[in-house]
């Protein structure tokens, strides 16, 4: 599964540059230009990691930052700043930021730091003690393979899991691991998802020094495993040096961290997962043969969705129920001509594909019960929203108002009067219906004063009100 990053910058170039570097990498990217939006987005997307400029324009980083921890985000946030900024970049880190970079970043800095900040991410993160509820399915083809995944869960035999894109490898991954005797970590590395320059970095880890940027000792991903199970996705995308590498960590179960002479030993099980034809990437060089037969001893292949039809009316009501619950809609349910009007249609992206569908079927309908109608009007993108239905601006996240900063965590009287400077002038602001003359009146300063004082703070009056609407 690829993990998701927000970037989150008011300079659109500089978004867009960072989504190229994380996009080229294989991570999925979402985007936000101001702090409100990307308080909603982490909210209701719940991306793997946040990267957040400081200094932004009504929410500043600072303020973001603080309203993703008040909202329960508590995912690694990467805090990015210019060279003025940094003092309060280091403050960010020391209130819960995962790390910060200053501008203009490297992409190899930037990378390095989102590889750490996901892989600490998933070294903390529990294994869900519901992952085998998402196992879902009737239908013969997937009951064979569930019970093989079984039967072989308690041993100790490396796993190739085989099948198409969706179809649910990483699931039934977890499923063999929760089923074994393995009670450690889970560990998953995306083996399409990590430069060839630092997959060696990501799977057997590096000591201090042994290349620019590894500032500190990283524990590698077969090190974390130890114990456990080591879930190895996309492996048929892995360089034949990585792979040379992998094998003989399997062999001989022992790992060299890079820029370290002393071997570790660990005792891991291997699952890997590919939808690549192995044989054929053999047959032209792509694929060591020995690495092969270490992975495959056994295959477990997942059946496609057009394989097990039957059982797409059960995901659709599980997935409906699950967008229910996550967004705030209660027994959410589809009528069975909905789920067979869901059946007939293919799905190239397999169980993936179809929950996203229903995702997205359930958010946009806003109905505790979706008709076949409903399920039509999203398919052909008719969105029958009548007036009144439109989100308030009140419902959207506001910066944080005085009494909800903690003031004691700030250090220096500028920060402390600069931060309640600038809120005192938004309220002010919003007080006069955005108004610089009768803002200045009862503020009782010159006009010309406040123009300072907004240049200073970097508030845009004109966004503000288009934000918070006119108020009397």
């Amino acid at each position: 599964m690829s993990e998701r990053i927000l970037v989150v910058d008011d300079e659109r170039d500089i978004v867009e540059a960072i989504a190229d570097i994380l996009a080229l990498e294989g991570y999925a990217v979402l985007k936000a230009y101001r702090g409100y939006d990307a308080v909603k987005t982490a909210v209701k997307e719940k991306p793997d990691l946040v990267i957040l400029d400081v200094k932004m324009p009504i929410m500043d980083g600072m303020d973001t930052l603080h309203e993703l921890r008040q909202k329960g985000f508590e995912k690694p946030v990467i805090i990015i700043s210019g060279h003025g900024d940094v003092k309060t970049a280091v403050e960010a880190v020391r209130l819960g930021a995962f790390d910060f970079l200053e501008k203009p970043l490297s992409r190899n800095g930037l990378l390095i730091a989102v590889q750490n900040a996901v892989a600490t991410a998933a070294e903390q993160a529990p294994i869900e003690p519901d992952a085998q509820d998402q196992i879902i399915g009737r239908d013969p083809a997937f009951i064979q393979c569930l019970r093989v995944a079984e039967r072989i869960a308690p041993t100790t035999a490396p796993v190739l899991i085989t099948g198409d894109t969706g179809t649910g490898k990483e699931i039934i991954a977890r499923y063999i691991h929760g089923h074994s005797k393995r009670k450690k970590h889970f560990v998953e590395v995306n083996c399409a998802a990590i430069p060839d320059e630092l997959i060696e970095s990501e799977l057997f880890g590096h000591v201090k020094g042994s290349f620019t940027g590894a500032i500190s000792d990283k524990t590698g991903k077969f090190l974390a495993a130890d114990g456990g199970t080591l879930f190895l996705d996309e492996i048929g995308d892995m360089s034949l040096k990585t792979q040379a590498k992998v094998l003989r960590a399997i062999q001989e179960k022992i790992i060299i961290p890079v820029g370290s002479n002393t071997p570790v030993s660990v005792n891991v099980r291997i699952i890997s997962a590919t939808n690549k034809d192995l044989a054929q990437e053999i047959e032209e060089n792509r694929f060591r043969e020995d690495l092969f037969y270490r992975l495959n001893v056994i295959e477990l292949r997942m059946p496609s969705l057009s394989e097990r039809k039957s059982d797409i009316p059960l995901m659709a009501d599980h997935f409906a129920m699950a967008s229910g619950k996550e967004n705030g809609l209660k027994h959410v349910q589809l009528t069975e001509d909905a789920k067979g009007l869901l059946a007939k249609r293919d799905y190239p992206g397999n169980v993936r594909e179809l929950k996203n569908l229903v995702e997205r079927i359930v958010v946009i309908s806003q109905k505790s019960s979706i008709s076949m109608e409903d399920v039509k009007m999203i398919l052909d993108n008719r969105f029958d929203i009548k007036d009144g239905e439109f989100l308030e601006t009140s419902n959207l996240p506001v910066p944080p108002s005085p009494s909800e900063i903690d003031f004691f965590k700030i250090n220096s009287l500028k920060e402390f009067r600069d931060r309640i400077e600038r809120l005192f002038i938004i309220e002010k602001l919003k007080q006069t219906a955005f108004n610089i003359s009768k803002t200045a009146e009862i503020m009782e300063t010159p006009r010309s004063n406040l123009y300072k004082k907004l240049e200073q703070y970097d508030i845009d009056v004109k966004e503000l009100e288009a934000y918070y609407g006119k108020q009397t």
